[in-house]
């Protein structure tokens, strides 16, 4: 038994029609939306990504010019140094005056590539720049010997100056009080 009976619907039902179409219509707005939104994260995440990439390249970079910069300086080191060799073969009172030269140009590339000396003989010692390895008479908190130069780059400190201090004590006297010219 079939019912060929067309189905009519109620004006309630008729209403439910155009709210679902809506609510159709909605659901692919957002599913549109949706799509949009990730495709556009997934765009932001390889860029992202490539620009983590750029940077270690760029990192990778610029540390190897600066190496090869800070080689390119000290080359000329080498070149004073075997001169100084050549020359002291030939005349080996000539070599104290070619390795001071060659200390002074050595100094001169520190200097070119933001390296300066720690301040030595005579400063007040410094923790963040000296390390103490003795103490002698003198000037207390003052620097009286450096065993070792201290360098620092900028505000970095690439080794710190090994110094002696003074402790501004006086030797006590070895031999205890003098005789007196009396007790004789």
């Amino acid at each position: 038994m079939e019912n060929n009976e067309p189905v009519v619907e109620t004006p309630e039902a008729q209403n439910d029609l155009p709210e679902v179409e809506r609510l159709k219509g909605e659901v692919e707005f957002l599913k549109a939306e949706l799509e949009a939104s990730k495709n556009k994260f997934l765009r932001l995440y390889a860029d992202f990504e490539n620009y983590k990439k750029r940077m270690v390249q760029e990192l990778e970079a610029a540390q190897r010019n600066g190496k090869f910069d800070a080689v390119r300086a000290l080359l000329g080191t080498l070149d004073d140094l075997e001169r100084a060799l050549g020359f002291a073969s030939v005349k080996p009172e000539d070599l104290i005056p070619g390795v001071r030269s060659v200390l002074e140009n050595f100094t001169r590339s520190l200097k070119s590539l933001g390296v300066e000396a720690v301040p030595g003989v005579g400063a007040e010692f410094d923790p963040r720049y000296h390390e103490a390895i003795g103490a002698v008479e003198g000037e207390e908190g003052k620097v009286m010997h450096v065993y070792q130069q201290g360098f620092k780059y900028g505000d970095l400190l690439v080794r710190p100056a090994r110094v002696v201090v003074g402790s501004g004590a006086k030797p006590e006297e070895a031999e205890g009080p003098k005789p007196s010219a009396e007790s004789n």
